[in-house]
C-alpha cells in the first residue's frame, strides 16, 4: 500500500519533539538514528494483572507469534477425484461449500495460510495490549523532553481502507495475491512439521517419522537440509510479497484512513454512536478539538531510586489499546469488527508560552506533535477459536443425587433464582407423544433453577451435535469436541501407524512409518479397510462418542478425513480411567507464554536537555 509519512515534528522551545516508539523496540536499541523514525509500539500481555507487571518492566511483554498472532486466510487446494464426502471439508473453486453440481470442475480442500497482518485479541480471550511511546527532543543526542513541558498526551484510533482504482477487478486482484497465500500455506505446513519434532508429548517414532518426512520434502524440493528449505520458503514468501506490494503501487492502489467522531447528543458527544469519516492527509493530523474519539495516554514515572528501570531517565507513555466496546454507528454497525484493519496514531501537546486555564484539562491550546502510524492491525472475532483456547472455562454438573436431596427443601422456589416474566404464556400441550395444537395463554410467572437450564442446556448440545454433524457432512467438527469415550478399539496395528503419522501427510498417498523400530508400509486401500471395514471399529467409536441411534456410514470418506476423526478419538480413548477410576488430567489448552528476550541499551540517556 502506500508508503508510510515520515514522523510529524513540531518546533518547541528547545528545538522540534518527535513522539516514536520506546527504545527497547528500536532496531538497536537506544541508537538515535534508529529511533527518529520508530513508530509508537503494541505490546502484548496475559493476566488481568497486566498492568502491574508493564508499570515494573515495561519491556516484559509477550512475544508476537508468527502463526497465532496474524490474520489467517485459507488457500485452496485441488483434490483430484475427491467427492463430497472424501474430504473434511469439500469447496468450490470460489471457496464455497461444495454442492453436488461442483463435483465435475473439481473439489478443493482449505488450508491455513498466516500472512503478515498483525491480529489483537480480546480480553475474553486473555490477551490485552498497550501503546507505549518516548517523547525526545530531535537535537544532538535524541534528548527526552521534560514531562513538565507536556500539557495532554493521548492517541486516536483509525480506520484503513484500500481504495481501488476503476478497471481493477477482484479476479485481478485475486490473481496477485494468489502466489502470496500459497507461499504462506506452503510455509504454514513446514511449521507443523517442525512443531511436531519439537513438541515434548510426541513420541520417539513420531519424532523419527516425522523427520524422515522432513528430509523427503527437502530432497523432492531439492534442498540441502530442511533448515535450508524452510529458509528458501521464507525468502521465496518475502520476494513475493515485495512483488505484491509493487504491484498496488504500480497500480496506484492505496490507502485511505478514516477516523471516528461521536454523534452529538444534547450538544455532548455520544459514548455509544458515532461515524467514521474519511480524512485527509493533512487531516491525518489536525487538532484534536475537531472532535475525533481520543483515548488518554498515562505517563510511565518509574521510582527514581530504580535507576535500572526501562524508563528511567526517559519520557514514556502507555496506553491501553481497546479492541471492542458498544460503539455502533446508527445504522448498528459496530466500530470494531474482524474484517476492518485499523491503526493508533500518538499525540501529546507541548505547553503554550501563554498561562494556563485554571481547572481545565487540556489547560492551554499548545501544539500537537503526532507519532507516525502504529503497524495496522486486525481485531479477532470473540468467537476465534485460537483466542478463546487460552481462557479455558469448567462447568461442573449438577449431582443429581444431590439435587434430589435438596429437592425436599421449602419453601418452593427458594431454590430457583431465575425468573421469567411471560405477558403472554406459551405452554406446549402433548397427546400421546405427540405435540398438539394449543392457545396462547395469559400472563404468568416461572421461575428455574440454574442447575436444572444447564442440565437442559448440555442435553440439548449433545442431542442436536450428532444431527447437525450428519446431515451437513461436517464430520470434522467432532474434533473441537475432546471426551473420553467408551474404549471401542480398531485394530492395534492400525492404530499405531496413524499415532506415528507425521502432520500435513496425505493419507490417500501410500505411505511409510515406523512403528517400534520397524518399518510399516501403510496403503491408502488397506488404511481405508481398516478405519471403515474392521468391525466397524471406526462407525462404533464415532457412535459411541456422539450417541447416534444408528451406526454412521462412512465408506464415503477419504482417507485424509478419516484419519484425521480416528486420531481425535484415539487422543480421547487414550485418556481411560485408572484402575482406581480417576480421570487423568485434560490436555492443556490455549499458547504458551514466550516473552520478549531482555534488551539491554547501547545507548544511554543522561538527564533532560529538552
Amino acid at each position: 500500500m502506500a508508503p508510510q509519512a515520515q514522523s510529524p515534528v513540531v518546533a518547541g522551545d528547545s528545538g522540534p519533539w518527535r513522539l516514536v516508539g520506546p527504545w527497547y523496540r528500536w532496531a538497536r536499541p537506544g541508537l538515535p538514528e534508529d529511533g527518529r523514525l520508530s513508530a509508537p509500539a503494541i505490546q502484548k500481555f496475559a493476566g488481568n494483572d497486566f498492568i502491574t507487571d508493564f508499570l515494573a518492566r515495561p519491556q516484559h511483554s509477550l512475544r508476537y507469534d508468527p502463526v497465532v498472532d496474524v490474520v489467517q486466510t485459507q488457500d485452496l487446494v485441488k483434490v483430484p477425484g475427491a467427492t463430497l464426502r472424501s474430504l473434511l471439508l469439500a469447496l468450490n473453486a470460489q471457496g464455497q461449500v461444495a454442492k453436488p453440481g461442483d463435483v465435475a470442475a473439481g473439489l478443493y480442500r482449505p488450508r491455513v495460510a498466516p500472512g503478515s497482518l498483525r491480529k489483537l485479541y480480546q480480553p475474553a480471550h486473555d490477551r490485552h495490549y498497550l501503546v507505549t511511546c518516548s517523547l525526545h527532543c530531535d537535537a544532538p543526542g535524541f534528548p527526552r523532553v521534560k514531562r513538565d513541558q507536556v500539557c495532554q498526551a493521548g492517541f486516536v484510533v483509525r480506520r484503513r481502507r484500500s481504495v481501488v482504482p476503476a478497471g481493477i477487478t477482484a479476479s485481478d486482484i485475486e490473481a496477485q495475491t494468489a502466489p502470496v497465500r500459497k507461499l504462506e500455506a506452503d510455509l504454514m505446513d513446514l511449521r507443523t512439521l517442525d512443531a511436531a519434532v519439537s513438541d515434548p508429548q510426541s513420541s520417539a517414532e513420531l519424532k523419527l517419522n516425522t523427520q524422515a518426512r522432513q528430509n523427503a520434502l527437502a530432497a523432492q524440493a531439492g534442498q540441502p537440509s530442511w533448515s535450508a528449505l524452510v529458509q528458501h520458503t521464507l525468502n521465496t514468501l518475502a520476494a513475493q510479497r515485495q512483488a505484491l506490494q509493487q504491484w498496488y503501487e504500480q497500480h496506484q492502489i492505496t490507502v485511505a484512513v478514516d477516523g471516528w467522531f461521536p454523534v452529538l447528543v444534547n450538544g455532548k458527544p455520544s459514548t455509544t454512536f458515532g461515524q467514521w469519516k474519511a480524512l485527509s492527509a493533512a487531516e491525518q493530523q489536525h487538532d484534536i478539538t475537531s472532535g475525533e474519539h481520543t483515548y488518554p495516554l498515562y505517563p510511565l514515572v518509574p521510582d527514581p531510586r530504580e535507576t535500572s528501570h526501562d524508563a528511567a531517565g526517559r519520557t514514556m507513555y502507555h496506553g491501553l489499546v481497546p479492541t471492542g466496546g458498544l460503539q455502533h454507528d446508527t445504522q448498528a454497525r459496530a466500530r470494531f469488527d474482524d474484517q476492518a484493519t485499523y491503526e493508533i496514531r500518538c499525540f501529546v501537546r507541548q505547553h503554550h508560552a501563554c498561562p494556563g486555564r485554571a481547572g481545565k484539562a487540556p489547560d492551554c491550546h499548545g501544539p500537537l506533535v503526532w507519532s507516525r502510524p502504529t503497524e495496522p492491525f486486525r481485531v479477532a472475532a470473540p468467537f476465534d477459536v485460537l483466542g478463546s483456547a487460552n481462557r479455558p472455562i469448567t462447568i461442573k454438573m449438577p449431582d443429581l443425587r444431590e439435587l434430589a436431596a435438596q429437592a425436599a427443601l421449602r419453601p418452593k422456589g427458594r431454590l430457583s433464582p431465575v425468573r421469567f416474566v411471560q405477558p403472554q404464556h406459551l405452554s406446549p400441550k402433548i397427546d400421546d407423544g405427540k405435540p398438539i395444537e394449543n392457545e396462547v395463554g395469559g400472563e404468568a410467572i416461572c421461575s428455574f433453577s440454574i442447575p436444572l437450564i444447564t442440565i437442559i442446556a448440555l442435553f440439548v448440545l449433545n442431542l442436536f451435535l450428532p444431527i447437525v454433524v450428519f446431515v451437513f457432512n461436517l464430520w470434522f467438527l467432532l474434533v473441537f469436541r475432546f471426551c473420553i469415550p467408551p474404549s471401542v478399539q480398531a485394530a492395534a496395528g492400525l492404530d499405531a501407524a496413524l499415532a506415528v503419522t507425521p502432520p500435513g501427510i496425505d493419507l490417500d498417498a501410500e505411505f511409510s512409518v515406523k512403528v517400534n523400530g520397524l518399518d510399516v508400509l501403510v496403503k491408502p486401500d488397506e488404511l481405508k479397510n481398516a478405519l471403515t471395514k474392521d468391525n466397524g471399529a471406526m462407525e462404533l467409536r464415532v457412535q459411541k462418542d456422539t450417541g447416534m441411534d444408528e451406526v454412521p456410514v462412512l465408506d464415503a470418506l477419504g482417507n485424509n478425513a478419516l484419519g484425521a476423526i480416528d486420531q481425535s478419538l484415539q487422543d480421547a480413548a487414550a485418556r481411560q480411567p485408572d484402575a482406581q477410576g480417576h480421570l487423568p488430567e485434560v490436555p492443556p489448552v490455549g499458547e504458551p507464554l514466550v516473552y520478549e528476550e531482555p534488551v539491554t541499551p547501547v545507548w544511554t540517556l543522561r538527564g533532560a536537555t529538552a
